[in-house]
Formats: structure tokens, C-alpha cells, sequence
């Protein structure tokens, strides 16, 4: 449980680098479901709950792992999608026309939620885990660390809001209520009318067009 003085501590750090939003990429037919459910649910709860969700990782095989293996965690970013992944994961589906694109923003109060869990790289990798996965003020800090002995782990010329790797990972734990989404962005005008025509049943005033948000530029 967090004290009082901890939130305090990571809300200063926040409000310091300047960071608005964590960040979710998802297949936009998971919209429906998350919208339905008025909450971005972990695969956990989801599978808890038997509620059908497309998971782009039984569509796609990667040699490597990509998801952090306790499903009761949702996978974010800071301030900018995990570049490195969802190029892969684009390149891998550009063929496929039913699938498109969709890049969530979330309120960073999740980053002090007292459960919350902070990763230097991919949570999945080996490295992330032999420095360890926890949700202490001194790992978050270390998101954004001058030098983290991992691979790319090197800041150089990286605006304040960006963590040091592009891969590193904000765990939140089971859900995500609707309303600590801030906007839902797609990449061009057709994308958000086909996205706003499936969810016409939906409250779609969060979806918005935001192309730079795809492929950010990281740099000062």
C-alpha cells in the first residue's frame, strides 16, 4: 500500500517530466469489447469473466516473448507506444484488411496506483526481469535513467517525458476504468469513420485523429 508521501513523491515526478498520458495500442475491433465492458480489461480478468477479446498474439507468432506472462496485468507505455512492437506487430497485419489500428491515452494516475509495476524493457524479456519488475519511486525513476544496462538503455538526446527505452512498460493491475481514457486515436480520417460507424452505439467523442502519436519523434 502506498503511503500518502509516495503519491506525492510519484505525482512531483510526473507533473516534473511533463507526462500526460500512458499509452495502450490495440486492434480496433477490441474496441467494441472495451467500450461494452466501460473498462480496458487484463487478459486475466477477461478470461475470468469469459468475455471474448482478439488477441493479435494467437493471430501472429513471434520467436520472441512479447507479453508479460502474469495475465492479471495490463501492458502500457509512457507517452509513446512501445515504437519497436507495434512496428512489428503493423508489419505483420498490413495484408490484412480487417485489421486496423488504434492507440489508446490514459491518465497517468495509474502510474501511482498502489499495485502498479515498472519494467526498464519489455516485462517479457529476460533482461527486465533479472533487474527486477517492481512498483517502487526508485524503479519508475529508472525508467529514465542516463544509462540502464540493457540493451538501448543509453538516453542521449530523449525529451524528459519519454523513458530511456522505447520498450519500457507501465503494468497496471486488472482494469482500466472508461473514463481514465483520454482520447483514442487512429491514424487517418478513414480509419476514425470506420472505427465511429462500427461503434455507433457507442459514445465515440473520445476518438480523435492523431497521426503523430503512430510514430513519434522521441528527440528534444
Amino acid at each position: 500500500m502506498r503511503l500518502k508521501i509516495d503519491y506525492m513523491l510519484f505525482q512531483n515526478e510526473i507533473k516534473k517530466r511533463g507526462i500526460e498520458y500512458l499509452i495502450h495500442f490495440t486492434p480496433t475491433i477490441n474496441l467494441y469489447s472495451i467500450l461494452e465492458n466501460d473498462e480496458l480489461m487484463s487478459r486475466g480478468k477477461l478470461e475470468n469473466l469469459d468475455i471474448e477479446q482478439f488477441d493479435i498474439l494467437d493471430y501472429v507468432q513471434f520467436t520472441d516473448n512479447v507479453r508479460y506472462d502474469d495475465k492479471r496485468y495490463i501492458n502500457l507505455s509512457l507517452s509513446s507506444p512501445n515504437t519497436f512492437l507495434f512496428s512489428k506487430f503493423r508489419q505483420k497485419t498490413q495484408d490484412d484488411c480487417t485489421i486496423n489500428w488504434c492507440v489508446i491515452k490514459i491518465s497517468p494516475k495509474h502510474i501511482y496506483e498502489s499495485d502498479t509495476l515498472f519494467s526498464v524493457t519489455n516485462a517479457a524479456s529476460h533482461v527486465a526481469k533479472s533487474i527486477g519488475i517492481t512498483g517502487d519511486l526508485v524503479k519508475f525513476q529508472m525508467l529514465f535513467a542516463q544509462n540502464i544496462p540493457i540493451p538501448y538503455g543509453t538516453r542521449n538526446n530523449i525529451a524528459d517525458h519519454y523513458p530511456t527505452n522505447v520498450q519500457a512498460e507501465v503494468l497496471v493491475s486488472d482494469n482500466i476504468p472508461a473514463d481514465s481514457i483520454l482520447n483514442i486515436c487512429f491514424e487517418n480520417e478513414e480509419k476514425m469513420a470506420e472505427a465511429k460507424a462500427a461503434m455507433s452505439s457507442f459514445d465515440t467523442s473520445k476518438f480523435v485523429l492523431d497521426k503523430e502519436i503512430f510514430s513519434p519523434n522521441r528527440s528534444k
